[in-house]
């Protein structure tokens, strides 16, 4: 699953960009025409508590790859290559400087609905011409789906507003409409104005969009530090997490997936699933072996072990249980699977 970043120049995309991936800015800087592309570890805090209580020889985050684009200007040559980026991407993230936030993300927003305005008009034009040779009520039913968008559309109301059925939205996802992907808000802000005014809240509103405020040359600082001269310097700073873990985490919702976590002396592990996957799904991520001979899975929920403080103390409780394959998997169940094949 990707998610792609885009944003003016000098909105700070470059430099989020290196922060989440590790690639050095240089590096991204000597390149600033070409899509650059890295892997980034969710920071789930509760990896980091389940860490605390095993104390695990190795831990593994979940992992999100990142595109980074040129800067988004659609007046230039580089056009037709950033839009088919963006019609690639499964998510969107958009970074904008705070002295110019609403202005330049109610233009991309614009951007992005006047693409799919053209895309349906095309594709209505093309409809009217087979439905004069060959009528048929599959097309339609997708020409009522293509007006029921263009009027949203108009309405200068991105798709992602609309309560589209299953079918529906079987149907538009071939379509790759930009106004219909999950996207995110970046906000940056300077360092010293870091605490003031939440300008998401007025970015965010009416929009269905989430927003993350951040000053990324803090945000480099904090990445820069142990462990503990971390934690130290974001307390100084009234900071409670790193705007780049938070961020990180609503990019791995906004793909629609969740996490469920395997623990141990060797490993505490995140693994990233689909969100609505039942068990014997969420074992394949393990090993497809677990799927083909699924049996049953122990589990139990991060909140209760937490709560609990260990897993004799939640077994006392009773809140310790075996599931079968119809089982929903949830995001933080913490799971072991049986299998035999």
């Amino acid at each position: 699953m990707k998610v792609t970043i885009v944003g003016l120049p000098q909105s700070g995309q470059q430099q989020l960009f290196s922060i989440l991936t590790g690639i050095p800015l240089e590096t991204i800087q000597q390149k600033p025409l070409e899509m650059q592309q890295g892997i980034c570890e969710v920071k789930d805090i509760r990896v980091t508590t389940l860490k605390k209580i095993y104390n695990p020889k190795k831990t593994t985050y979940a992992r999100i790859e990142y595109l980074l684009l040129p800067d988004f200007n659609l007046q230039g040559p580089a056009k037709a290559a950033i839009l088919t980026q963006l019609k690639n991407a499964d998510e969107l993230c958009y970074v904008a400087r705070s002295e110019n936030a609403a202005s330049a993300v109610n233009s991309f927003l614009a951007e992005l609905v006047i693409n799919d305005l053209l895309l349906i008009e095309k594709r209505l034009g093309t409809i009217a011409k087979e439905q004069k040779k060959k009528p048929t009520d599959q097309a339609a039913k997708e020409k009522q789906l293509m007006e029921l968008c263009q009027k949203q559309l108009e309405a200068e109301k991105p798709l992602q507003q609309f309560d589209f059925s299953e079918e529906q939205r079987k149907i538009l996802r071939a379509y790759q409409f930009l106004t219909l992907k999950p996207l995110i808000l970046v906000v940056n802000v300077p360092e010293d104005r870091i605490n003031e005014n939440n300008l998401c809240a007025e970015l965010s509103h009416g929009l269905p969009y989430p927003c993350v405020q951040l000053s990324v040359e803090l945000e480099q600082e904090i990445s820069y530090l142990d462990e503990t001269d971390r934690l130290s310097f974001m307390k100084e700073m009234g900071i409670a997490e790193p705007a780049i873990d938070k961020m990180t985490c609503l990019a791995f919702a906004g793909l629609g997936l969740i996490s469920f976590f395997t623990v141990g002396e060797d490993e505490v592990r995140a693994w990233p699933v689909r969100k609505g996957a039942l068990a014997p799904e969420a074992g394949s991520v393990i090993h497809s072996d677990i799927a083909k001979g699924f049996v049953r899975a122990e589990m139990c929920k991060y909140d209760d072990l937490i709560a609990a403080g260990s897993e004799a103390k939640l077994k006392e409780q009773g809140k310790y249980y075996l599931k079968g394959k119809d089982y929903q998997v949830e995001g933080g169940d913490i799971l072991s699977f049986r299998f035999n094949v």
